[in-house]
């Protein structure tokens, strides 16, 4: 059971791996990416289905398609079942231009990542997967906890040394 000292841990680190993101992703390309990988991934979503899958604003996501269009990256075509709401597929290009930014991130994330072995990653995956799943909002934008007692506005009170947990997600 996660406890407020681990959690306290986890938090000390979150702001690092953003800016690590941030570093390895970049912030130009971001958001092009995000929005064809849920359209890619969401299997012609609506848009408000890309707008929930990226947390974001409908009018937000909607600005983002807009662009995306007009670069011939996406498609949208009447939904067959409710003719007010359109779906949204990638173009040849979009896929194109998905699959690149894929290639340089992994590319990036392999120089970045040359002392580390497979298991290793296989390893940061699996634990990284496992706590986007865990702090993936239920219900209506439930808020994710960690520990049934930790809250963000009191100090963690050690429980003994912080146990390194190894967490698994099926590959």
């Amino acid at each position: 059971m996660a406890t407020p000292h681990a959690c306290a841990a986890l938090v000390d680190v979150l702001p690092r791996l953003l800016r690590a993101r941030r570093a390895i992703v970049g912030t130009s390309s971001a958001p092009v990416t995000a929005t064809l990988a849920a359209v890619h991934d969401g299997g012609s979503p609506r848009l408000s289905e890309v707008a929930e899958t990226l947390g974001l604003d409908l009018s937000t996501v909607s600005r983002q398609v807009t662009h995306l269009r007009q670069r011939g990256l996406l498609v949208s075509a009447p939904d067959p079942q409710d003719g007010r709401s359109q779906r949204l597929n990638l173009t040849d290009d979009g896929l194109a231009e998905l699959r690149s930014h894929r290639r340089a991130l992994v590319d990036t994330l392999v120089s970045r990542l040359a002392d580390w072995d497979d298991a290793e990653i296989d390893q940061l995956s699996r634990l990284l997967d496992r706590l986007a799943r865990a702090g993936a909002p239920t219900g209506a934008d439930a808020p994710a906890t960690c520990g049934p007692s930790a809250s963000p506005l009191s100090p963690p009170t050690p429980s003994g040394p912080h146990p390194e947990q190894h967490l698994q997600r099926n590959a």
